[in-house]
This record gives structure tokens, sequence and C-alpha cells, in this order.
């Protein structure tokens, strides 16, 4: 009882201000609502195990190893990150994603906890940053839903999603092998709705308004599109939205 009367007395304040936040305009609202978030997160960061955070279940690891590949992106050690989860910002925190299977992890004194996906927005992990987008093909030409890595954050957004799968094989001397069988898909926004690129010719096709000069600035930096995508989509969509300012 003492730690729920507690919480209400600190957070009390940020509802009470509701309304005055809603008489702010522009940058002072966006101000005042980041310095609110960031003041909530640091208190459930002290919550300890009463956090938000720790409601989620208890990952199972893989009880066998892979030949090839691994179901986790970048690492497989858990690294310090941050994460937007349920609308409020959490740093340096212990991470671990499983792409294979699109789980987030926490570290909690080695309890691994599977986060809940449908309340994560965004999160970091090894520099790299993903969002969290639901499939709606009509409205938004997202075809998936689940975490997208954001190679390119600028007005031509690319997005990046990566499929893994399990295949096996059966060896006379090993038994089973494990391999991790790979593919990789590219989004770019325009305007409101993502476009998934499968060609050079589809990526050209949504930069129309400066295709010559993009096909120029891939030839003269060397980009090849079929064997370094993520490069080479990311520096001409940068150079693109450079273009269009």
């Amino acid at each position: 009882m003492k730690f729920i009367l507690s919480a209400v007395f600190f957070l009390s304040p940020f509802f009470s201000v509701h309304s005055a936040n809603a008489q702010l305009r522009g940058e002072d609202s966006l101000n005042f609502q980041a310095a609110a978030q960031k003041t909530i997160a640091v208190y459930y960061n002290q919550l300890d195990d009463q956090s938000p955070l720790y409601n989620g279940s208890l990952y199972i690891a893989y009880e066998f190893l892979f030949k090839t590949g691994s179901p986790y992106f970048s690492t497989d050690k858990f690294t310090n990150g941050s994460l937007v989860y349920n609308g409020m910002l959490f740093d340096n925190i212990s991470l671990l994603y499983d792409d294979l299977q699109q789980f987030l992890i926490l570290n909690k004194t080695n309890y691994p906890i599977q986060l809940v996906n449908e309340r994560i927005s965004s999160f970091t992990i090894t520099g790299h940053t993903f969002i969290r987008l639901v499939a709606d093909s009509l409205k938004t030409g997202i075809h998936k839903t689940g975490f997208y890595q954001i190679l390119y954050p600028g007005r031509t957004q690319v997005l990046k999603w990566t499929s893994k799968n399990i295949q096996t094989e059966l060896s006379i001397t090993e038994g089973v092998l494990r391999y991790i069988e790979e593919s990789d898909a590219y989004y770019i926004k325009a305007g409101a709705f993502y476009k998934r690129i499968k060609s050079k010719t589809e990526f050209l096709e949504v930069m129309k308004l400066h295709k010559k000069d993009v096909q120029r600035f891939m030839r003269k930096n060397k980009l090849n599109f079929r064997k370094d995508r993520d490069n080479t989509i990311t520096q001409a969509a940068g150079y693109y939205d450079q273009l269009v300012k």
C-alpha cells in the first residue's frame, strides 16, 4: 500500500499539469512532454522489480546450436541499449534481440525477460534502431507486422525487414544439423506510404524527380545495388533528400 501511495503522489504532478500542457504550443509543448516522460522513465527505472518493464514472460534460449547463422541480431550477448515501452523511454538497459522469432529480451540479473511486442514502439541496440510497424498494405504499404530496422531516418526513410528461418539436415556423423536461412526486404517511404523495393529500377522510380542525378551519384561513388544494397540505398536516399529540400 505504501508503494502505491508513493507512486500516486510522485506521478500526480504530471497529471495535474495536463491541462496546462494542453495550452502550450510548438516547441514548448514538445520540451515539456519530453521532460515529463524522461522523469517518469527515471522513476520507473528505480522501481527495480516493480517497474512496468519487468512484466513480460521468461525467455527460453535455444537448446541446440546452429551450424551456420545466428538467431540473434548483431550479437548473442546482452548489450546496452534503449527502449520506448508503453510510451516511456528507458535508457541504459541490457537488451538482446532475437530476430529469428522477433523477440526483444531484457536482462534482469541473469533472468531474461521476453518483452511484450505490442508495447514496444522502438528500440536501439548495438547502434541500430528498430521501430514496430503494423501491417496495412492498403494504407501504409507494410505487409508484415513486426520490427523494421531504420537504415536511413530522413524524409525518404529507408527500412529493412529481415526474415530468418531454420533449415535442418540429417547427418550420419553429427545428427540433426540446423542452419539459419536469412532474407531481407527493403522499404522506402514516399509521403505517407512505404514502397517495397525489389530492384534497382523500382528504387530509382521512387526518386524519379531527380532520377538522373541519383544515377550519376551512384556511378560516381561506385554504389552497387545488387552487391551492397544497404549502403547503396542509404547513401542514395540521403543524396536525394538533399536535392528535394
